[in-house]
């Protein structure tokens, strides 16, 4: 078999023949039967690929609401949190200024101790002096007894003052060091509530972040599997028109792709470069096809029903598709900037197949198409219609 036996150099042409047959051999006689088979059998693997999504979401809703729950439960504790911390910051607050009462009580009475320190410190000595000689010296004195006696009175309750001065600097000493113990303990205790708090609100706010970015996550994949669905449902809505259009066609309109001939679409529309069996002024051989002239990125249609069996690029020729249509009929169409199609897919007549260009070194914009039976080239001018 031979393939662009005009254009491609002697050591490309068994290569590329051998593979052309190669890739007829494998695939199977294409038909409006296989073709149904084939999309059921799609339609099939899609209904079941949109069962398992279905279950993924619903798995994925089901610990989205879980997680929600414990977001807002975690919300709703850091509220009551925030609440607690609210009424420490207040009693902070008044902490300090209790704080700072019990600092003003403690300066006071350190000055009033020091001042009483002083007293003691006198009255003492004028009591070890009332108690040595006062009293005898009242006696020796030999002075009238009532006034001695009252003296001695007077002397009773000096003693008794300096007495008391003595219990109120023992008083104050053991009030100032009761402020002082009430202000570490207040201290003590407003600072571990602050660090409780504190702890608290650190591991609710990691739980929290680590809730919501679950929960963000979450949202993510059932976005994703939300789209993948109804991409699903759209390929099966899509293969459900496709295989009602095979039914239809395998009902009302089984021509084969030789009953068309004289009447199959066109490729693309535009001026033909060249005939089948012209001459190449270059090489001096005769073209196998015809080259259609195009604005590069025009769209190249498949001019009749088929199979995809070659997508890909070929050296000299570029990006090249070929079509098998049944009954050892193929279509070939070279040159193109893109090949919409892959290797396997199902086109029917007029759907877009590639867009033409100038891959694989031609100069001018356009395609290369070929039309062959059992590998051998007929003249496309008679199997097409009118442009």
């Amino acid at each position: 078999m031979m393939l662009f036996n005009s254009l491609l150099p002697g050591r490309y042409n068994g290569v590329f023949t051998a593979l052309l047959f190669s890739a007829c051999s494998i695939i199977p006689q294409w038909g409006i039967g296989n073709e149904q088979v084939a999309t059921e059998a799609e339609i099939r693997a899609i209904e079941n690929d949109i069962q398992h999504t279905k279950e993924l979401l619903e798995s994925l809703n089901t610990a989205r609401t879980s997680a929600q729950k414990q977001v807002q439960k975690n919300d709703m504790a850091i509220q009551q949190l925030n609440a607690d911390i609210s009424t420490l910051e207040t009693r902070l607050k008044e902490g300090q200024s209790e704080i700072k009462k019990l600092q003003s009580r403690q300066q006071q009475l350190t000055a009033k101790s020091e001042q009483q320190k002083a007293q003691v410190v006198q009255s003492l000595q004028s009591l070890y002096k009332s108690l040595g000689d006062s009293r005898i010296k009242l006696l020796l004195n030999q002075e009238d007894p009532e006034s001695v006696s009252r003296q001695l009175v007077y002397l009773d309750y000096f003693q008794q003052a300096q007495l008391q001065s003595i219990r109120e600097y023992e008083k104050t000493l053991a009030e100032l060091k009761s402020v002082e113990n009430a202000r570490q303990t207040l201290i003590t205790r407003l600072n571990r509530e602050k660090e409780e708090i504190d702890q608290k609100q650190q591991s609710l706010v990691k739980q929290q972040s680590e809730r919501k970015k679950l929960l963000s996550e979450l949202a993510s994949r059932y976005q994703k599997g939300g789209k993948a669905l109804k991409q699903l449902e759209q390929e099966r809505e899509k293969l459900g028109k496709l295989l009602a259009s095979i039914i239809s066609r395998q009902l009302s309109n089984s021509d084969s792709f030789k009953s068309r001939k004289g009447k199959l679409l066109w490729p693309v529309k535009g001026r033909v470069l060249f005939n089948f069996n012209d001459q190449n002024p270059e090489t001096r051989m005769r073209w196998q096809g015809m080259f259609i002239a195009a604005t590069s990125g025009t769209t190249v249609n498949a001019i009749h029903d088929g199979r995809v069996i070659f997508a890909d690029w070929l050296s000299s020729y570029g990006l090249l598709a070929i079509v098998d249509h049944g009954d050892n009929f193929l279509t070939l169409y070279a040159h193109n900037d893109s090949i919409l199609r892959q290797e396997g897919d199902t086109v029917l007549a007029g759907e877009p197949l590639a867009l033409s260009g100038q891959s694989g070194g031609q100069q001018t914009g356009g395609v290369y198409f070929e039309v062959r039976l059992n590998g051998k080239p007929q003249d496309p001018s008679l199997w097409l219609g009118r442009q």
